[in-house]
C-alpha cells in the first residue's frame, strides 16, 4: 500500500505553465499537452498534434556519460531508441546548435517500424546535473510542415539551471585539448 502511494505521489506534473519547475516551455497552438509527469527523477512533457508529437525528457545525469562528447551521446541514442522492440533508426544528419543558450547537438533521422515511416529531430543538450532531450517525431512525408512550429517550440524553451561551462560537443573538439 505504501508503495503504491509513494510511486503516485512521485509522478506529479513535471512541468505547470504557471510555477517556476526545473524547465518552461509555450504550447504551440493548436498543440494538446498529452503526457506531463514527473517519476523517479526525470521530467517527461509530450505534446501532440494529429500524428506528429514533440516532447521534452529532463534527466538526472548520468556521470559516466558526462566525459563523452554531446554529439557521441546524442547519435548513440537517436540510433538505440526503440531498438530493443524492432525499430530501425538511420541518422541522416547532425549539427550543433544553441538552445536557450547553451550548445547542443541536433540529429534528424528516419524511424522504421514494420510498414511505419517516421521523421525525427532530436535535440541534446546538458545542464549542471541534467541532461535533456527534445524531440519531434511525425509521418516522413508531413515533418516538413512541422519546422516552423518546432523552430518556435526551441526558441521558447528554457531551463531553469545555469549553463554549463563549455565542454567537448563534437568528438572531433576533444582531439583539440
Amino acid at each position: 500500500m505504501y508503495l503504491l502511494l509513494a510511486l503516485l505521489g512521485a509522478c506529479a506534473p513535471a512541468w505547470q505553465p504557471s510555477r517556476a519547475g526545473r524547465f518552461d516551455l509555450a504550447v504551440p497552438d493548436a498543440w494538446a499537452v498529452t503526457r506531463n509527469y514527473r517519476f523517479l527523477g526525470t521530467d517527461t512533457v509530450v505534446l501532440a498534434k494529429g500524428s506528429a508529437a514533440m516532447s521534452v525528457t529532463v534527466r538526472p545525469a548520468e556521470p559516466e556519460k558526462r566525459p563523452l562528447p554531446l554529439d557521441l551521446v546524442a547519435g548513440v541514442r537517436a540510433l538505440s531508441w526503440g531498438r530493443r522492440v524492432g525499430v530501425e533508426n538511420a541518422v541522416l544528419g547532425e549539427q550543433e546548435i544553441v538552445i536557450d543558450g547553451r550548445r547542443a547537438c541536433a540529429v534528424t533521422g528516419l524511424r522504421r517500424w514494420r510498414t511505419a515511416t517516421t521523421g525525427f529531430t532530436m535535440v541534446y543538450l546538458r545542464a549542471p546535473g541534467q541532461t535533456v532531450e527534445l524531440v519531434l517525431h511525425a509521418p516522413a512525408d508531413e515533418i516538413a510542415g512541422y519546422a516552423a512550429t518546432w523552430g518556435t517550440f526551441l526558441d521558447a524553451f528554457h531551463l531553469t539551471a545555469p549553463p554549463e561551462p563549455d565542454g567537448p560537443l563534437f568528438w572531433e573538439d576533444t582531439w583539440r585539448r
